[in-house]
């Protein structure tokens, strides 16, 4: 028989090579930009990076929507890969990654999309598009919900406590995804679900969604028998306009950014769950933070990693295929049309409440003559993970 081991001799070392070595030393100067170019040298390369590791960047990548039909020539086959562009805003650079066609994003966590497929057979992809690793799951609904779903990832696909969510009118549906991806359905009385005005985000396992009248569902999808709680956290805002809802995460708070179509009067909130409110917030309540507002893909990053924005600022992506309501744009301009650029987001700041308008600007993306895009963009925050280095 072996005799015990002794203290701390169970720990596993690394057999380093002596690229190990080069890429220590080159590890300083390399960006994400650098490890994504490079990733494909060869195998010793990838593993080398992996055992000294390569965090993303902070500040978020624009994924942008497919150009359209007329650029693209023949429909492509569903599930065949389409050319997808990313954009690095503060870096200023492009990549390309395939994409399946005729999937729609519905959410996105820490490198990883999730997509719907538009045609038969539905079902859901939970896709890394750098990494081109990805997990089949099944579609939750009998029948497509009337009016739409939201969706949300709690946290990697590798992580323990990784839940795609989808809420819907008046069910909320979950699972693994890395394990199966078996359905389980919670209910959720009451809740109906509105394109621009209801919203689903996750604290860690929880998660919480908003209806329109900002009345909140929560549940605790880690809990050993979850259930769903509901508080009536409604409250008036300023008659006259169609208010947009957002849910943002920051620092483990619920956030809700209340915005006008047009992005230029924002209000910001707090949730306090047990005491049924919503508590208004200056911009100072976010501290060193701008905010990254779209459905789906709301968050909050530092404004050191902002290209010098300063905190308060919001920046919300272009979505005119996800509102409810009809709004004609006359600062889009298409392919041919001999007007202005397509923009992508708009940037605007907190301001005193709902009734002080801000100045908005317009963003867009340096493209090719002829690759106009029009369409749905998403803040997507890129990750390589471990597994993808042989």
């Amino acid at each position: 028989m072996a005799a015990p081991a002794k203290s701390g001799s169970h720990r596993v070392r690394r057999h380093l090579l002596p690229g190990d070595q080069i890429i220590a030393a080159l590890a300083p100067f390399l960006r994400f930009a650098d490890h994504l170019v490079h990733r494909i040298v060869c195998r010793a390369w990838r593993r080398s990076c992996r055992i000294i590791g390569r965090a993303p960047p902070p500040f978020p990548w624009l994924m942008l929507p497919p150009p359209p039909p007329a650029d693209r020539g023949p429909a492509p086959t569903p599930g065949t890969p389409q050319r997808r562009v990313f954009y690095d805003i503060p870096g200023g650079r492009s990549y390309a990654y395939p994409i399946p066609a005729s999937y729609r994003h519905v959410t996105s966590r820490s490198g990883w999309l999730v997509l719907a497929a538009s045609d038969s057979p539905r079902r859901f992809l939970v896709l890394n598009p750098i990494t081109a690793g990805q997990v089949v799951v099944s579609w939750p609904f009998g029948e497509d919900p009337t009016e739409g779903f939201h969706a949300v990832l709690t946290a990697p696909l590798g992580d323990p406590g990784c839940f795609l969510t989808v809420a819907t009118d008046r069910l909320i549906k979950y699972c693994r995804p890395a394990v199966g991806g078996d359905w389980a359905t919670l209910r959720a009385p009451g809740f109906r679900y509105d394109t621009a005005c209801s919203d689903l985000v996750s604290v860690g396992a929880t998660v919480y969604l908003m209806d329109e009248r900002r009345k909140l569902w929560r549940s605790d999808l880690a809990a050993a028998q979850p259930k769903v709680e509901c508080r009536d956290t409604a409250f008036a805002l300023p008659q006259g306009e169609r208010w947009r809802h957002y849910l943002v995460e920051s620092l483990g708070h619920v956030l809700l950014v209340v915005s006008d179509e047009h992005h230029k009067r924002l209000g910001l909130y707090r949730l306090r769950w047990e005491a049924r409110l919503w508590v208004p917030t200056p911009a100072s309540g976010l501290g060193d933070s701008v905010l990254l507002l779209g459905r789906g893909c709301s968050a909050a990053v530092p404004a050191s990693v902002a290209s010098g924005r300063s905190p308060g600022t919001v920046l919300v992506v272009r979505q005119p295929w996800r509102c409810s309501f009809l709004h004609v744009d006359i600062g889009l301009s298409f392919r041919g049309g001999g007007g202005e650029q397509p923009w992508f987001w708009t940037e605007s700041r907190l301001g005193a409440g709902l009734g002080d308008d801000q100045l908005v600007m317009r963003k867009t993306v340096p493209q090719w003559p002829g690759e106009f895009t029009i369409g749905d963009s998403f803040w997507f925050f890129p990750g390589i993970d471990e597994s993808d280095c042989p």
